[in-house]
């Protein structure tokens, strides 16, 4: 029986990413678990991310793995340590509560498009712009801009040049 169960688990853990034919789907896919109390718990916002944007994620996570542990193996501090990604990008914090969903018509340029995704989390109007591009696969995330009244930020950028490390 428990090999029964651990087999099942691993298929539906093995099973392909969704193929997302048109833009609009993609985004309303991602944010479709966030209209649900607690779904959008175990969903992993990578399923969703380009090559490219998971290479830069990968990078990230490496260099701030190294950090740590340099950190670690000198008894002295030596400053800050940069975070790991901390946060989901498609709601721009750690925890949902997303009211007023509203996602825009998609500008699509060939392999590229453009949304725009509007909502209120919690307390806090929320403004994003996602660059979508169309992988092998079907479409995929390539970017994530936030453009409301608070901080405003590019992903990409975030992780890769990490303008919270001070040096």
């Amino acid at each position: 029986m428990r090999a029964l169960i651990v087999a099942v688990i691993l298929a539906l853990t093995s099973l392909p990413a969704v193929a997302f034919d048109d833009p609009r789907a993609l985004v309303e896919a991602i944010y479709a678990p966030y209209q649900t109390p607690g779904a959008a718990a175990d969903q992993d916002p990578a399923q969703y991310y380009s090559e490219r944007l998971k290479g830069l994620i990968s990078g990230h996570a490496a260099k701030a793995a190294g950090q740590l542990l340099d950190a670690q193996i000198s008894a002295e501090d030596s400053g800050p340590v940069a975070p790991a990604l901390s946060f989901n990008p498609f709601i721009d914090a750690q925890h949902s509560l997303l009211m007023d969903l509203s996602i825009g018509q998609p500008v699509v340029q060939k392999t590229k498009a453009l949304v725009t995704v509007s909502f209120t989390n919690f307390d806090t109007a929320t403004l994003l712009s996602l660059s979508l591009v169309r992988d092998p696969d079907g479409w995929k995330v390539d970017d994530v801009a936030s453009l409301g009244d608070g901080e405003n930020w590019l992903l990409s950028w975030l992780l890769q040049y990490d303008p919270f490390q001070i040096n």
